[in-house]
């Protein structure tokens, strides 16, 4: 009923709502009514705001509230936690008017839900490099990896990064050139923050060969072609590298996935 008459697919006057509420302890129905009809859409974009904040810092407060009253109106929340409520945003903006001035939002706020859902994800002791050191080569070599909950590549034909940081910035500097600069991005956890950052095409393989629960000789199969020494050490530092920044997880001491 509240969601209908918030979004204009029905009307129900005073009586209609008598019949369905009852009258509070103080005040009047219908004053409560607008206290919490108004105060839903507020709370909501509120909740909003703090997933997306890069994408209403690009768009402006006005305009960003406008498309959450679009966006609740095509998609109402289902779920009393409010962080579900943006879930659908990325998908929506797709076929909003406003991709044809901003053609980057959709990725822009699928990168913010990301971030958003890395935040939130569970934080598994990560794989350390001394785990590593302790195993013989041939365990190293038949290692499934398992990323941390949360981690993700993702790519696009606009500079994320570069978009996302306007949200820091004054409106003076609320200007980038965005044509022709696409880009690889790493979204992971790492202690208690949700980061991301860009990623060269050999790491990005890396991770998504373990989202995929490849064992790193097959791993170095796909990326060596051979046994070049050069890509060899290649794949070897960017390996250290992304244990470094916890990546992957630590499962049951060994952080072993049996292969079948």
């Amino acid at each position: 009923m509240l969601l209908g008459e918030l979004f204009g697919r029905d009307t129900f006057g005073p009586e209609r709502r008598a019949r369905h509420f009852c009258n509070p302890p103080q005040g009047t129905l219908e004053s409560r009514w607008h206290v919490y009809s108004s105060g839903y859409l507020t709370r909501i974009t509120e909740a909003l705001e703090n997933d997306y904040p890069a994408t209403r810092r690009v768009m402006g407060p006005g305009p960003f509230a406008s498309l959450i009253h679009r966006y609740l109106g095509a998609h109402p929340p289902r779920s009393f936690d409010l962080r579900c409520a943006g879930e659908q945003l990325a998908s929506f903006l797709k076929h909003d008017p406003l991709v044809g001035k901003l053609p980057f939002l959709p990725d822009l706020a699928h990168l913010e839900w990301l971030l958003a859902e890395a935040f939130l994800a569970k934080d598994p002791a990560p794989l350390l490099w001394s785990d590593l050191q302790a195993m013989d080569p041939e365990t190293v070599s038949d290692l499934c990896l398992v990323l941390n909950p949360g981690t993700i590549v993702i790519r696009s034909p606009w500079p994320l990064i570069d978009i996302w940081g306007l949200k820091d910035k004054t409106d003076g500097e609320v200007s980038l050139e965005i044509a022709g600069r696409p880009s690889v991005v790493l979204v992971f956890r790492n202690g208690l923050k949700a980061l991301c950052r860009h990623i060269d095409e050999f790491d990005a393989r890396i991770v998504q060969a373990a989202a995929e629960g490849a064992s790193l000789a097959e791993i170095q199969a796909a990326l060596t072609d051979g046994d070049d020494p050069k890509v060899v050490r290649q794949l070897l530092e960017s390996f250290r590298r992304l244990v470094d920044e916890g990546l992957f997880v630590r499962m049951g001491g060994r952080m072993v996935r049996p292969r079948l």
